[in-house]
């Protein structure tokens, strides 16, 4: 079915943010219209209607960023490669410590925690 233009608003509201939207995102609300609707340029204005979108921009905005892939480090030997890391700041200890440092070896995955000062 061949839509009017200016009905587009209605159908972008529906799809999107209506009942049967969701705030999917692009790719999924153009599968859905697509199987009722036709319009020329109705990618660029699905496209235009979720980035103009407040609360996708909100939940975009909260998204944690992807993590870089895992390396692998063939090591042979203890003491050969080690890992080290300051946690904090945490409650303050009896001693005035807010952060402790961990190091680990790579060969034997055995772990150390030390207390840090109260800055680092």
């Amino acid at each position: 079915m061949v839509f009017p233009k200016a009905k587009v608003p209605d159908v972008l509201q529906l799809y999107h943010s209506g009942c049967s939207g969701g705030h999917l995102g692009v790719k999924r609300i153009l599968l859905k219209i697509r199987e009722r609707f036709y319009w020329v340029h109705c990618r660029d204005d699905v496209e235009d209607w979720c980035r103009k979108c407040t609360s996708c921009a909100a939940v975009k905005g909260l998204q944690i960023r992807s993590r870089s892939a895992l390396k692998s480090y063939n090591v042979g030997a203890p003491l050969e490669r080690i890992a080290i890391d300051v946690a904090g700041p945490f409650l303050e200890s009896e001693s005035g410590n807010k952060y402790f440092m961990v190091v680990m070896d790579y060969f034997t995955k055995c772990f150390t925690k030390t207390d840090g000062p109260a800055n680092v």
